[in-house]
């Protein structure tokens, strides 16, 4: 007995040993999860986060992507296990029959997660600590922070990924042993060939999955850029995921039952042995392929989503203000406009910078309700905010001075500007009084346009004169006359003592102007922000590579198990007559198609997604749509071909086990 259970840990080094296809991948990907997850957490523990200047958005995205990790990893480690179990049943079940009790079939199987534990944990932690620093400084150089500084190695993350990385081992060691418990030696032997199982009720389920598909497409392709955006796009995703993985599991297989039906095309030389063949596949691996289909769907989407924010960043912080400096006055000339400008120009020469984009212009603001073309403020309208929006009033001789334009307006004429969507009417009603749009506008000095903007969509409302413009002021229950205010705007570079000293000089001069209220330098803001979208670029890339390796483990395991499978089907094929060539191409033929169903889906998926992105990219203020699509397509293109490289790396492994019967 003693000789017995001092054997089972050499056996267990020899399984591991002799499983080596089997067992490495799991234990790459295991050791880049633990690598990964350890990281994370050093840098969470690193004090210096906390007092860095701007840390705290890095501090609370390196939060969140910590938190899906761990989410994202104990099931995704848990099904690659199955892979694992599955190819080892056959040989669990062998030791078995040959005399080995099932305790110490157990046991073994305790040493062997003993022995992949300690690998993974001594491998992820070695790394981790070679590798942190680096990282660490990758992620202060995209978030805009200073590199020289000390990072400081926690024991306690050191600790967490022990404790982490055990519990995953201990979960899967429990599944495997009730797996192996539960069943006999002949059943062990059968399960090893058994495929996914293939639900009942094919056609209910395949409806349900093309239910489910199209109500996400249609909540990617209908969604508004609102406060709804963030759960329409969490919706939509988990339709696609349930629509996608019930069309894998039971709408091919409804598809191909269909085809076996029809015996015109069935019983045809060159469609039976494909039909049949795809029909015992989807059977067998429907459920890996929706996996696949996923994966690489997440891939994409990680990819296009960071490498856009990375190339819009400029875009994305100018588009947040106007200008990024504002000066406010109370009054419609309360200061002298030429002096203040000439002021500005000395500052300027002194300091040795150059400010860009002045605009300066007196305007009354205000919220009204708009419906059906109509601008109301009601007091019985206040609890609904979806249709409330800013109005800028300003009059004619402002707009063609700021914008350098020559429009002309007749008395009971305006022009209009909206930030948003178009207003799309040739008239307007304010209160009860209705004005003819002479004009409106689609481009302007005072604000951009996104159509697809609803967070912060406001109109610009430009009058003959003064006298039409506190009459439309006073329509909308406003005192005009008394709601001026002059604003002056312009652009400074974003860094360097040069700007800042003349933005304190700028402040400390206007302070003493006559009207002043505010002087807002939304510099900072913006290095804040650039800070937070570099933040969320170094998460984009880790979950990227994440998804992606999780997708080849994938494949590789799928390439695995259609080679054991085929071993036994060429053998097959050979006795009822069809030469050897002939059963390679047709079998190559069903891999390929196979395989080629996740990609097909995937890209589609991301095509339907297109609108849903970039309205998810607006609510960080990235509104570039011809480089989001630019995006789209490169990545698409390059995943295309790296998905195809993957699968014919892969698939060696498929035509070497093959080859062995």
């Amino acid at each position: 007995m003693k000789k017995k259970m001092n054997l089972l840990p050499k056996m267990a080094a020899n399984n591991i040993r002799k499983n080596g296809s089997t067992y490495l991948p799991y234990i790459g990907i295991s050791i880049f999860a633990m690598f990964t997850y350890f990281v994370f957490d050093l840098i969470l523990k690193n004090d210096i986060m906390y007092t860095l200047p701007k840390g705290v958005y890095a501090l609370i995205l390196v939060q969140i992507g910590f938190g899906l990790l761990s989410v994202i990893m104990v099931p995704f480690l848990y099904y690659t296990n199955s892979f694992l179990i599955k190819r080892r049943k056959r040989e669990l079940g062998l030791y078995s029959i040959l005399g080995l009790e099932k305790k110490h079939i157990g046991i073994m199987m305790f040493w062997e997660s003993v022995m992949i534990y300690g690998i993974v944990i001594i491998a992820a932690v070695v790394l981790g600590l070679l590798f942190s620093r680096l990282i660490f400084l990758l992620l202060l150089n995209l978030a805009g922070m200073p590199v020289n500084v000390e990072f400081a190695v926690s024991p306690k993350a050191v600790m967490d990924v022990i404790v982490f990385y055990a519990f995953i081992t201990g979960l899967n060691l429990f599944v495997n042993l009730i797996q192996v418990g539960r069943t006999n030696p002949i059943e062990l032997m059968s399960d090893a060939k058994s495929g996914e199982k293939t639900p009942r009720f094919t056609w209910i389920w395949s409806t349900v999955g093309v239910l489910a598909l199209g109500e996400g497409y249609h909540r990617a392709m209908a969604a508004k850029l609102d406060n709804m955006i963030f759960i329409d796009f969490f919706l939509a995703v988990f339709l696609v995921i349930i629509g996608t993985y019930f069309l894998f599991t039971s709408g091919s297989i409804t598809f191909l039952k269909m085809i076996k039906k029809n015996k015109k095309l069935f019983y045809r030389p060159e469609n039976f042995i494909t039909v049949s063949g795809m029909l015992y596949r989807m059977k067998k691996n429907a459920a890996s392929l929706s996996n696949i289909c996923v994966f690489s769907t997440m891939v994409i989407i990680t990819v296009v989503c960071s490498l856009s924010v990375y190339l819009g960043m400029d875009s994305i912080t100018s588009s947040q203000f106007n200008r990024n400096v504002q000066i406010s006055f109370i009054g419609q000339n309360p200061t002298d406009r030429q002096a203040l400008r000439d002021q500005a120009s000395a500052l300027a020469a002194e300091y040795g910078v150059e400010p860009e984009n002045w605009l300066d212009y007196a305007r009354v603001k205000l919220s009204a309700h708009l419906e059906d073309g109509q601008f109301l403020v009601d007091q019985d309208l206040g609890s609904d905010y979806k249709n409330w929006f800013v109005v800028k009033l300003v009059t004619l001789e402002e707009y063609n001075r700021a914008e350098g334009a020559s429009e002309s307006l007749n008395p009971g004429e305006v022009l209009i500007f909206s930030t948003g969507w178009d207003f799309a009417s040739d008239r307007v009603r304010f209160g009860e009084k209705e004005f003819i749009v002479k004009k409106e506008l689609h481009s302007s000095y005072f604000g951009r346009k996104v159509e697809y903007d609803t967070f912060e969509r406001s109109y610009m409302i430009v009058t003959a004169d003064e006298s039409q413009l506190l009459e439309i002021a006073g329509l909308l229950n406003t005192d005009g006359a008394g709601s001026w205010t002059y604003i002056c705007c312009f652009d400074l570079p974003r860094e360097g003592e040069a700007a800042d000293g003349f933005s304190a000089a700028m402040e400390q001069y206007v302070s003493g102007l006559n009207g002043f209220a505010g002087y807002t330098d939304y510099r900072q803001n913006l290095l804040e922000m650039e800070s937070m979208y570099g933040s969320l670029l170094f998460i984009g890339i880790f979950f990227g590579l994440i998804f992606l390796i999780c997708l080849l483990i994938i494949m590789y395991y799928k390439q695995i198990t259609e080679g054991f499978e085929d071993q036994k089907n060429f053998e097959i094929m050979q006795k009822v007559g069809l030469g050897d060539e002939e059963i390679r191409r047709t079998i190559r033929k069903q891999i390929k198609m196979v395989f080629l169903l996740p990609l097909a889906g995937a890209l589609l998926h991301t095509a339907m997604a297109y609108r849903m992105i970039l309205l998810l990219l607006g609510a960080i203020s990235f509104y570039e749509s011809h480089l989001l699509l630019m995006c789209v397509l490169a990545t698409s293109g390059a995943f295309a071909v790296f998905y195809s490289i993957c699968y014919k790396q892969t698939s060696g492994t498929y035509y070497k086990i093959v080859k062995q019967m």
